[in-house]
């Protein structure tokens, strides 16, 4: 063994365990500090793993017989891929090498090259492997064969990347002391012109009444619900002077309330009555969404609060008589509506009724019941991210809800995905680690380090282990 083998093999061993627990692989060298490897790149195309360095051999002196050999090696939880070699030869083991004596030990692709001691050398390496699926908790080494024998497992091993998942803490929810859950509808009910009676087989009315008797009725008898407040809600269009069009408003819904409390059997004291005297709101919509010639004039005077009602209707109906007569015509009939609001209050249920639930009547579920299910499946399982994304939709605006759907975005690696349910997650310390994940999966590992320190000065476990492997 040459003297330069014999410092190989006592130096670099000591200082290889140091080596290979950094992360950071811009300044590393090997073959006892003589090579410098630097420009160094792992990443992950598609279904393909690709390293590339470039290995700086200025520092390096070979002898002739000597040969170092350095192996990139992919370590996994499924085992570990080597990757084609990097052979440096000393003059006479280049000879051999070309010779053919090493066909059987090195890969067909290996980069080869022969040391042309002092001069300036670089080695460029660049390969690539396929994988399974994306990549998520693995380390790339580059393992040393400073004597050329071919064993690279007892050699030093110098770490090129390490990659760990970010871990995601979910949250959760609070428990509703009484799930209270509300139902909004809207019935167009037919009145003589003028009128306040209700004749249930006039024009439309068999079909809306219907509706709004069969919805109250559903809830009634399900027994997992108790209806606790009906409130008729009854608007009239800006036809007509305003004080008339109160009296309609008014007594339509009073009417409208007597009858669905008849027909559905209700104590009296769980109805309430509303009313707006004419839908200005609802004729905004329209105009809106029109293409009247004068939209934004007749707009303009719809918002004008200097004017009265009556003022305001009028100044439309003489100033653009043409666009009054289509907005009478098509708009108005819907602008006189009864809005049905139903409150009623869930049962609490168990982890299979919820199950159940979650497919079928999300909306009955509380927060913590559907977080309760999702723990039932594998974090990151379809199921357990489904349920996640189920109790976003039916609590848009809630920060739990939507620091959980984060979580599950971010732990499948999709950051984008995850953006819009972060700026809704609240400032939490689990929300802190949640945009750590979110930063470090951009490649901003910077602002990931902040947030994480965040988090972890908050208590959050997870945020500990994620800087620990940042």
């Amino acid at each position: 063994m040459s003297k330069l083998h014999a410092i190989l093999l006592t130096a670099c061993m000591a200082a290889a365990l140091t080596q290979a627990q950094a992360n950071d692989c811009r300044n590393l060298k090997v073959a006892n500090r003589k090579i410098k490897i630097d420009s160094t790149e792992v990443a992950q195309y598609g279904n393909f793993l690709t390293v590339q360095m470039n290995l700086r051999l200025d520092s390096l002196h070979l002898g002739t017989n000597n040969q170092l050999v350095y192996t990139p090696v992919l370590h996994t939880t499924s085992g570990e891929v080597k990757m084609p070699e990097i052979v440096i030869n000393g003059r006479r083991q280049q000879i051999m090498y070309r010779r053919g004596k090493f066909r059987n030990r090195f890969s067909s692709n290996a980069t080869v090259v022969q040391r042309l001691n002092g001069r300036a050398q670089a080695v460029h390496y660049q390969a690539t492997i396929p994988v399974n699926g994306k990549l998520q908790n693995y380390d790339v080494n580059l393992n040393e064969d400073v004597c050329g024998c071919g064993n690279i497992d007892e050699g030093n091993h110098y770490l090129l990347k390490k990659s760990r998942q970010p871990l995601a803490g979910f949250v959760r929810p609070q428990a509703e002391a009484v799930k209270i859950r509300h139902l909004d509808k809207r019935a167009y009910i037919d009145f003589p012109v003028d009128r306040t009676e209700l004749h249930p087989d006039y024009r439309r009315n068999p079909e809306q009444l219907d509706s709004i008797i069969n919805t109250i009725n559903t809830l009634k008898n399900d027994k997992a619900l108790e209806v606790s407040a009906i409130n008729i809600h009854g608007y009239a269009s800006p036809e007509s002077p305003y004080v008339h069009n109160d009296y309609l408003a008014r007594n339509r819904a009073k009417t409208l309330t007597a009858f669905v409390q008849r027909m559905v059997n209700l104590p009296a004291g769980i109805f309430s009555v509303s009313s707006t005297p004419e839908d200005w709101d609802g004729l905004r919509q329209y105009l809106k969404s029109s293409t009247l010639q004068h939209r934004d004039e007749i707009l303009a005077i719809s918002n004008d609060e200097a004017l009265t009602a009556d003022a305001r209707e009028w100044k439309i109906k003489t100033t653009y008589p043409d666009e009054y007569k289509y907005m009478l015509t098509n708009w108005y009939p819907a602008l006189r509506h009864s809005d049905y609001h139903i409150t009623y209050k869930v049962k609490p249920f168990n982890v299979d009724e919820a199950r159940q639930l979650i497919h079928t009547q999300p909306q009955l579920l509380s927060e913590a019941e559907m977080f309760m299910v999702a723990q039932t499946y594998e974090p990151g399982s379809r199921e357990f991210n489904d349920v996640m994304e189920t109790a976003v939709r039916m609590f848009p605006n809630n920060a739990t809800a939507n620091l959980n759907a984060a979580c599950t975005r971010l732990t499948a690696g999709e950051a984008d995905a995850a953006y819009p349910y972060l700026q809704k997650a609240g400032t939490s310390a689990q929300a802190q680690n949640a945009w750590g994940m979110y930063w470090q999966l951009k490649g901003d590992n910077q602002k990931a380090h902040q947030c994480y320190t965040q988090a972890a000065a908050g208590g959050v476990k997870e945020a500990q282990t994620n800087l620990e492997n940042l």
